[in-house]
């Protein structure tokens, strides 16, 4: 337990290093002693730099497909699916506004086979998004140009939020969760006062 601790001090470590210097521009003396500990000390947690960055990349995706998974638990209607989607995607990078960041300019880094299980774990939240999107047109409740393109879009929505994002901005968090999850429902044709008076 003590050092599962140890390896999460020394991963939010890193990845604050890595988005403030880029993968390539940390090394691992920079992410020792940012935790209070020798380099030889911090071989005895991580073995090299690339399992420090895929260590936080992996958990970063699987705790987002977590995430997304609670969120929809008991959603029966695309429009409730969708709505709870982009709440949960707004949370998650409004509260982990590093680790998105890192993950999405420093995964080119990754070498394989760790690249690619990062992808796959993207791809396989894209096709939970592009499935509710599918299932919306196909009863009628969506009305939007093109499928493929309206969940890039949404997507795009939430991954842009660390580029600017502001604890202490003009909007609280749940002030611009509520913002985004209207947005999200007007971008497929449905009016959010509809879906706010069926909640009540």
């Amino acid at each position: 337990m003590a050092n599962q601790r140890r390896r999460d001090q020394i991963s939010a470590a890193a990845i604050e290093l890595f988005a403030q210097r880029g993968y390539f521009g940390t090394g691992m003396e920079d992410i020792a002693t940012a935790v209070g500990m020798g380099t030889s000390s911090l071989y005895n947690h991580f073995r090299s730099k690339q399992e420090v960055l895929s260590d936080a990349l992996l958990r970063t995706m699987e705790d987002q497909l977590r995430t997304h998974a609670r969120a929809l638990a008991g959603a029966v209607e695309p429009v409730d699916k969708l709505h709870r989607s982009m709440i949960a995607h707004v949370q998650f990078h409004t509260e982990n506004v590093v680790a998105t960041r890192v993950i999405n300019t420093q995964v080119t880094a990754l070498a394989e086979p760790h690249r690619s299980m990062v992808h796959q774990l993207r791809r396989d939240y894209v096709s939970r998004w592009q499935a509710i999107i599918d299932e919306g047109v196909e009863s009628g409740q969506f009305t939007v140009a093109d499928r493929r393109i309206t969940c890039f879009a949404l997507l795009d929505m939430g991954i842009g939020i660390p580029l600017w994002y502001d604890r202490e901005g003009r909007l609280t968090q749940q002030e611009l969760i509520d913002c985004y999850a209207d947005m999200a429902l007007r971008l497929v044709g449905v009016d959010p006062a509809a879906v706010r008076d069926t909640a009540r």
